[in-house]
């Protein structure tokens, strides 16, 4: 099962809003797998997705700084973490 398009999308909205300076950056797309732990045999989310958007922010006196927005997602699109790398 991979990530749906519209999850993709929607994912990338959230982010987009919260980092206006990353709008328009696709984002790379890897699978992951969760391993089965005892305390939640049942879990029937088998995969997790990180999405990673790589950009450039202005900073003030003309320099630049890159910026990476990592995003963990479960199978069905919903967010699960977001961090910045600075």
């Amino acid at each position: 099962m991979t990530l749906r398009s519209g999850s993709v999308k929607s994912i990338s909205v959230s982010v987009y809003k919260k980092f206006p300076e990353l709008t328009g950056v696709i984002p790379s797309i890897k699978k992951q797998t969760i391993p089965n732990t005892k305390a939640s045999p049942k879990i029937n989310d088998t995969f997790r997705y990180l999405l990673t958007y790589k950009g450039v922010a202005s900073m003030p006196g003309g320099h630049t700084m890159h910026k990476i927005v990592r995003v963990v997602a479960n199978n069905k699109g919903k967010v699960v973490k977001m961090t910045l790398s600075k």
